[in-house]
């Protein structure tokens, strides 16, 4: 090899190359992208690339030594999901020697973005995401600086970019849906406190969706509410829409998750109707109190905390170069289970 070859590419070649500031490219390589516009950053990505750059933070220390740090955000700690997941993500990464840090997103992009700018900056050996969407870009551009990041639940709204660990969402939806038409209900409406971009959520209208029209009659259309979670009145008014539209049939509702379920209930309490015969609900996530409230309440269990075990290992993987860097990225779907209980009657 000639001694070109060898010579160490510097930070301020890359800047030259760049025709951008060396502060810019410094800002690039921790995280910082707010502001820089996507078409610097693909431009600096791909002289990194083409020069193979590396900077200490990212390739050479994973060479030499690490942090022994995993950095993972959680999209809503007060979750019950929440514990779950991390009980599995800690689980799995304490029993190989690393310490754990988490941020709570509270569903918030940027609390989201400030968290892992965070983590880079205490030079984290790897990111675990349960992301509430809208930082797509930055969590690839971080895998591509060499920091490996695995999604835990919520994937990218661009598949195939980055290894993700989730549940089977659009299948078990569809799978509900048939369950409750086979149950005797006639109409079958989805509720959910707005889709936005988290995957899960998007993934369980789609099942709802593709269930409807490929079980019911030609006629039937699918029936999505989106209630405001912050006006006490909003659920209220989406049920008493649903009953009112199909008065004198049985009707039932699949909602999308465990958080949504709650105004659910109280809307059915306000509105004097009793679940069981006439009123169906499945619910996705079977938490501990929904087998208690009466009459028990049918649900979508997710293995909540293998999906955490399952993310922690590939992301152990990558770090330890077991799955290279330029390996493709895994999907990993994770069975769930259907508990039947009274608040569905057939």
């Amino acid at each position: 090899m000639d001694a070109q070859a060898e010579k160490k590419i510097t930070i301020d070649q890359v800047a030259k190359l760049c025709g951008v500031s060396k502060t810019t490219i410094s800002r690039y390589l921790n995280g910082k992208f707010e502001n820089i516009s996507a078409e610097t950053r693909e431009n600096i990505r791909q002289v990194i690339e083409e020069l193979d750059y590396r900077p200490n933070r990212s390739a050479q220390r994973l060479k030499a030594s690490r942090s022994m740090l995993i950095g993972c955000t959680i999209g809503d700690v007060s979750s019950p999901f929440s514990g779950l997941l991390l009980k599995g993500i800690t689980r799995v990464c304490e029993a190989a020697g690393y310490q754990v840090l988490f941020a709570d997103s509270a569903e918030d992009p940027k609390r989201e973005r400030n968290a892992i700018q965070g983590f880079l900056q205490n030079q984290v050996d790897g990111l675990i995401v349960n992301s509430p969407g809208g930082n797509d870009m930055l969590l690839i551009e971080t895998q591509e600086r060499g920091v490996p990041v695995v999604l835990a639940d919520r994937g990218l709204m661009q598949e195939g970019r980055l290894d993700t660990v989730a549940s089977t969402d659009r299948q078990s939806a569809f799978d509900s849906v048939s369950f409750l038409l086979n149950c005797g209900y006639t109409k079958v409406a989805f509720f959910s406190e707005g889709n936005r971009q988290i995957t899960p959520r998007l993934l369980r209208c789609r099942g709802y969706i593709e269930a409807v029209e490929k079980i019911c009659p030609q006629d039937a259309a699918p029936i999505i509410y989106e209630f405001d979670k912050n006006d006490p009145d909003s659920c209220r008014r989406c049920v008493a829409d649903f009953r009112s539209r199909f008065p004198d049939e049985r009707i039932a509702i699949l909602s999308v998750n465990g958080t949504t379920t709650p105004h659910i209930l109280l809307a059915f309490q306000a509105e004097g109707l009793s679940l069981g015969w006439y009123y169906g609900l499945c619910t996705f996530d079977d938490w501990t109190w929904l087998r208690l409230a009466p009459p028990g309440i049918t649900s979508v269990a997710l293995n909540t905390e293998q999906i955490g075990e399952e993310a922690a290992r590939l992301l152990l993987e990558r770090i330890s170069g077991k799955r290279p860097q330029d390996a493709p990225a895994a999907y990993i779907e994770i069975p769930t289970k259907l508990n039947v209980r009274g608040s569905t009657l057939k």
